[in-house]
């Protein structure tokens, strides 16, 4: 008996090699679980060590042995499980950096292949949460490398899901829909997760102004949200619809749809995913406000989201915030404002990596510049200079629709200086970018949101002039068809993605431009 104690005491605990094996548990998504108040709710999958083990290991010293590697092994289980627990607790309490040291404690411990993906999810959202890009991509790869290892198409098509969002934020927008696609072809019988790559995938076209496919995308997210009735799903979709009008220019469709984004926020349960939504929300209602001229309104929702995302830690809802701030301070003609909002906004996207961001950014400074340079009180050189770095910038990442949009001040600019040839090179490449973005309404030949307008879409998705699609449905020749310009596809009425509103409410408009901004006490 005392040669065994002193066998034990000589034991090096942490030379112990434990090893884990699979589960037939439940896969759960890591990005629903990071936003739960209560981690135990969620609690992951450990080793149980039944009374029958036990018995089995006095029969030999093998099995003592193995006996002692087993309860260590629960032992360790055990104190990872409180600590993912008491990392959930401190992250919905803005503790991100204790959360985050909690996780990588208990990431060292969990062997479980599931019980980690989910734990290397909630590190992920964290690095994304602090705008660390970079850093979350090395969490969503081995995200993939444990789907790969389990072959579950789930966790696969969350994996390559979480490397789409990261990429897209850096400007690699092919790689993005690369990823995407991937998890597209993983049948994800996770209908949120579907929804999640729906939405992805149209951010992409956004970015590189394909608005046709990318409301597609919006229009099938919106679908799965209604199905499975996922009310933060189907604001997310707003959101994004309100970004796609308010870049074509129909401000007051962009509004609608930020104002119900911004209502239905304010149903959802009060928690740190409410609170995440609840910024982005406020974000897009400053947007839209700032485009339609109610500068005070804005200037209150771009504030509040501004606290808010300061309290919370959220770089890069914080970097949007004052970049959109710059562009209430260019309204106003306040261009000293304005140009210091767009240059923290530059330095915050710069130092996390948001090619994105930085570019908008710097788009904004150009149109300081450009106020500047017509009120006469700088010279051509400057905004030359920067126009042609944001040119190299936007042509990088592919964003069509602002490559024009530079090429225009640039073609002033060289009109300004009497440079015929490089006028003409300019106006060459305006009129081939809007060949390539198709901007053009199927019913008139005319061209569209290029300058301020109301649009309306079809349920086949394509994007025309208000007016030409009333016209459209107006059409009481019964021996024709009413049909869509682009695809001549039969169409009975314009397309809805307005939860559970009538088809017959043609002027329905939740927005109220005079509706007052309520302190929020959601943090």
């Amino acid at each position: 008996m005392r040669k065994t104690q002193e066998i034990l005491i000589a034991i090096d605990w942490t030379d112990i090699s434990m090893s884990g094996g699979t589960s037939n548990s439940q896969q759960l998504s890591s990005a629903v679980l990071l936003s739960s108040t209560e981690g135990s709710r969620h609690q992951l999958d450990f080793y149980d060590y039944g009374d029958d083990y036990v018995t089995s290991a006095t029969h030999s010293r093998i099995s003592l042995w193995q006996c002692f590697v087993g309860c260590r092994h629960k032992m360790n289980q055990q104190i990872a499980r409180r600590r993912v627990e008491q990392g959930l607790r401190l992250y919905n309490k803005n503790k991100q950096k204790a959360a985050i040291l909690k996780w990588q404690g208990a990431l060292k411990q969990i062997r479980k292949k599931n019980d980690r993906f989910i734990l290397l999810g909630y590190l992920y959202h964290a690095y994304i949460g602090f705008g660390k890009y970079r850093q979350s991509l090395e969490f969503a790869h081995n995200q993939l490398t444990i789907a790969e290892e389990m072959d579950s198409p789930n966790l696969r098509a969350e994996a390559y899901l979480n490397l789409a969002k990261a990429h897209e934020r850096m400007g690699n927008l092919e790689k993005a829909f690369s990823y995407a696609r991937h998890s597209l072809y993983n049948e994800c019988d996770h209908c949120r997760t579907a929804g999640l790559v729906q939405i992805t995938v149209g951010s992409l076209h956004l970015e590189l102004a394909t608005f046709c496919k990318a409301l597609q995308a919006f229009q099938q997210a919106h679908t799965i949200a209604q199905r499975i009735q996922d009310r933060s799903l189907e604001l997310q979709v707003y959101m994004c619809l309100s970004e796609l009008f308010g870049r074509l220019q129909d401000t007051n469709k962009s509004a609608m749809y930020a104002s119900k984004a911004y209502n239905l926020c304010r149903t959802l349960h009060v928690n740190e995913l409410n609170s995440r939504y609840h910024r982005a929300a406020l974000l897009q209602m400053a947007t839209a406000l700032q485009k339609q001229g109610e500068l005070g309104d804005a200037h209150d929702y771009c504030s509040e989201a501004t606290r808010l995302a300061l309290v919370s830690g959220d770089q890069p809802c914080y970097a949007r915030s004052i970049r959109i701030m710059g562009d209430i301070y260019r309204k106003k003609m306040e261009i000293g404002n304005a140009y210091r909002q767009y240059e923290s906004a530059m330095t915050s996207a710069f130092s996390m990596g948001d090619r994105l961001c930085q570019m908008e950014a710097m788009d904004g400074v150009a149109k300081c510049l450009e106020i500047l340079r017509n009120q006469q009180k700088i010279c051509n050189c400057r905004p030359l200079e920067f126009n042609n770095k944001l040119l190299e910038t936007a042509n990088q990442v592919g964003a069509k629709l602002l490559m024009r949009a530079v090429r225009v001040r640039l073609c002033k600019i060289c009109q300004s200086l009497g440079d015929v040839e490089q006028q003409a090179e300019h106006e060459k490449e305006i009129q081939r970018l809007e060949d390539e973005l198709e901007m053009v309404c199927g019913s008139c030949n005319t061209p569209f949101g290029f300058e301020a307008d109301s649009l309306e879409a079809l349920p086949c998705t394509h994007i025309l002039h208000a007016r030409c699609v009333y016209d459209i449905l107006r059409k009481k020749d019964k021996k024709k068809n009413r049909t869509c310009p682009d695809c001549e596809k039969v169409v009975t009425s314009k397309l809805y993605l307005q939860g559970g509103d009538s088809p017959h409410q043609s002027n329905y408009n939740t927005f109220n431009s005079s509706t007052a901004l309520e302190a929020s006490s959601i943090v």
